[in-house]
């Protein structure tokens, strides 16, 4: 590649970079507190936990009809519409804030579920974006630091929010606390869509062909079973983790920020170390290594009885999870052609979403009626189940 192609590029990325600091913003001073909101509008922690993965399938259903229906819309007007989307989610969740609503667990499953929508448009359209753009030979790189900016962007947010809602020492209502929460967020989502217009043109349609969508599903059921497995177990527990801090734990805003940061603390070193590492790493080998570290942590949440033990947990599962993401990554950008980046990705995202929901009911129902209401319990089991199905994903690999 030429010296002023690469600088071109470097020019573009630029915009990447901020646009991945602002988002990541977003995932730390809204997403990572929305369980926190559902409790303060008076949803039960199992409740909370259900609003984290249920609203998900509304949007990948609607994601699918739209991507097997909309032929002529490219890439670059379908990014900026799914982020306006979720600026329109955000706005409502704002409101909501301020309002005294009946059944509010059906209020948060609508905004929740627009919210998500726009995430599952944006995720296939940027991969086959940034897949036309970076180079082959830079993709280590450039997503290793994408990947720093963007937990970065999450510890500050995390940091940023917790500060805010523990203003609620000083006496300001909550309302009015989640209220400029989720404003804030919806500011940082229109500077978003305003970076996305600097971004150079993509007119490629998001179409996907569902005959190259079953053809990749057959030829990589081996993958998709596996993968779907480990989701499935990861989800046990995972979307309960927060409410069980909040109600049952009942640590406070600032010790949950705590917790939370050291989690993501624990991704930016790992992330750091790997992209510093002096020889190239292979993404199947990273993924695996990573999800077994991680996977049997929740056995441990019934022992942790201080905030120190809890934020060492999370530290040492965000060590395991930026493994398992960064390989993930690499291994989808080195493996899969461009033309089959939309497909591959949308139905890995619809394989997750679903495996996810399956998981957190499967969860919900085992912590009801077979576990007699014992999160710890819960999270033994699930930290069990979750070390099993990471093992199996040792031996498939993607054919694309």
């Amino acid at each position: 590649m030429a010296v002023d192609d690469l600088k071109l590029i470097t020019g573009k990325l630029w915009f990447s970079y901020v646009e991945a600091l602002l988002t990541s913003l977003v995932v730390g001073f809204a997403e990572s507190y929305f369980a926190a909101f559902s409790l303060h509008v008076g949803c039960t922690p199992l409740q909370s936990g259900l609003l984290v993965s249920v609203p998900l399938i509304f949007a990948a259903l609607l994601q699918f009809v739209i991507q097997t229906k909309v032929k002529k819309v490219g890439l670059s007007y379908f990014v900026k519409r799914a982020l306006f989307i979720q600026s329109l989610a955000l706005l409502g969740l704002a409101c909501l804030s301020l309002a005294e609503v009946p059944m509010p667990f059906y209020y948060l499953m609508f905004y929740f579920s627009i919210y998500w929508l726009g995430h599952f448009s944006i995720q296939p359209a940027w991969n086959r974006w940034i897949s036309d753009i970076i180079p082959a030979d830079q993709g280590q790189s450039y997503f290793s630091l994408r990947t720093r900016l963007s937990q970065v962007g999450i510890i500050a947010g995390l940091l940023g929010g917790g500060a805010m809602l523990h203003m609620n020492a000083l006496n300001i209502p909550e309302e009015y606390l989640f209220f400029g929460l989720f404003m804030s967020c919806f500011t940082l989502k229109v500077l978003v869509i305003q970076l996305f217009k600097k971004h150079p043109a993509y007119n490629t349609p998001l179409f996907l062909d569902l005959k190259h969508f079953k053809s990749l599903f057959s030829q990589n059921l081996g993958f998709f079973k596996r993968y779907a497995t480990f989701n499935m177990s990861i989800f046990i527990s995972a979307p309960f983790v927060s409410a069980y801090l909040l109600s049952i734990r009942n640590v406070g805003y600032l010790s949950f920020m705590a917790i939370m940061t050291c989690m993501f603390a624990g991704k930016v070193l790992s992330t750091y170390v790997l992209k510093h590492s002096q020889r190239q790493i292979d993404p199947h080998q990273l993924l695996i290594w990573g999800g077994m570290l991680a996977a049997p942590l929740p056995m441990l949440w019934p022992v942790c009885t201080t905030v120190t033990s809890m934020a060492i947990l999370q530290f040492f599962s965000g060590v395991g999870w930026a493994g398992w993401e960064m390989g993930l990554s690499l291994y989808f950008f080195s493996r899969i052609k461009g033309e089959k980046k939309i497909e591959v990705v949308s139905l890995y995202n619809y394989v997750g979403v679903i495996t996810q929901v399956i998981g957190t009911v499967l969860g919900a129902v085992m912590f009801s009626h077979l576990l007699k209401s014992n999160f710890d319990t819960l999270f033994v089991v699930s930290g069990i189940v979750r070390f099993i199905a990471v093992l199996g994903m040792r031996k498939p690999r993607l054919v694309a």
